[in-house]
């Protein structure tokens, strides 16, 4: 027996739902370390069969603040994944545990993955890739009102973007 298009939308709205329990609270981590290997976790979580390797990043800036997953599958094609909101907070802590008063704050992160304990981390803070998505100068001020660093630290492109947003708005 064929069912209509509608019948299969009815049929599963008639199905028992499970019941939706409360997200269990996020483990608190203390380290820069255990971070990375929660959140390699996670990225490896989502993978599946035929997928070969995995690019999780992360671009913070100020209040934008964005996280994803693209995964390579052994025929070439490339997917994107969404990561579950822990991750991106996760994201946010390791910024925060891993500030440095003199060289700032990271401001994107990549994380290539190759397998469980096989994985390298890149944290930069003085590069955003252009494949990213953008950010605002206000977004940059908020970055470095939030995490200063020495003047001799802030990159060239971010003194640009802000002094030409200046003279815009000025």
């Amino acid at each position: 027996m064929t069912l209509s298009r509608s019948e299969r939308i009815d049929l599963l709205l008639t199905r028992p739902h499970r019941q939706e329990r409360e997200p269990s609270p996020r483990e608190e981590l203390h380290s820069v370390s255990q971070i990375e290997q929660t959140v390699v976790d996670a990225a490896i979580a989502l993978l599946g069969p035929g997928q070969k390797f995995a690019l999780l990043w992360s671009m913070q800036v100020g209040e934008n603040t964005v996280a994803g997953v693209q995964v390579k599958k052994r025929d070439g094609t490339v997917t994107n994944l969404v990561l579950p909101v822990e991750v991106l907070e996760y994201f946010t802590d390791h910024k925060r545990l891993s500030y440095d008063p003199v060289a700032g704050a990271w401001l994107s992160a990549e994380i290539f993955i190759a397998g469980p304990t096989r994985y390298k981390a890149t944290f930069s803070t003085g590069a955003v890739p252009d494949w990213m998505p953008e950010f605002s100068a206000e977004d940059l001020r908020a970055e470095f009102a939030a995490f200063p660093r020495a003047d001799g630290e802030i990159p060239d492109w971010a003194k640009a973007q802000l002094d030409w947003s200046d003279r815009k708005t000025g």
